[in-house]
């Protein structure tokens, strides 16, 4: 009886945990869980980040443009690790803020950034870019419109 409680309670957490996080807009990417820093995934394989540990992850930042160099507002970049076993994603995608830019904090490995326009009035392609994420170091990966 006890241990049944116990599990129905930590799912319950896990459960709350996950809405409360879905709630939280975020600065980079407007509703959607994360902001800049990116929120670590929440399950029973992946439960919440230490955020002791901001430390071992990297950043990717880049921007958006247009042939011509103009900045490029509102695209979603989504990302997917090439690790095997892969690393876990904290988001699905973020958006370009007003001047084109956007970032994430990743675990390190090895991951491939697309831009998604799918849904939106924003016209063009650009070709996946790879990045190795380094713990403490930051990567740049940039997205030419064409």
């Amino acid at each position: 009886m006890r241990s049944t409680r116990a599990r129905v309670l930590v799912s319950a957490l896990f459960a709350v945990a996950a809405l409360s996080a879905c709630s939280q807009p975020s600065s980079t990417s407007p509703g959607l869980p994360g902001g800049p820093g990116g929120d670590a995934p929440v399950s029973a394989t992946h439960p919440p980040a230490d955020p002791s540990r901001a430390a071992d992850r990297g950043m990717v930042t880049g921007t958006v443009s247009r042939a011509d160099g103009s900045p490029v507002p509102g695209v979603g970049i989504g990302v997917q690790s090439v690790d095997n076993p892969a690393k876990p994603v904290p988001q699905l995608v973020v958006t370009t803020d007003a001047k084109g830019v956007f970032q994430w904090n990743l675990e390190p490995g090895r991951y491939e950034f697309h831009i998604r326009t799918g849904g939106t009035s924003i016209t063009g392609q650009a070709a996946p870019q790879p990045a190795t994420v380094t713990a403490g170091q930051t990567s740049t990966v940039n997205f030419t419109l064409t």
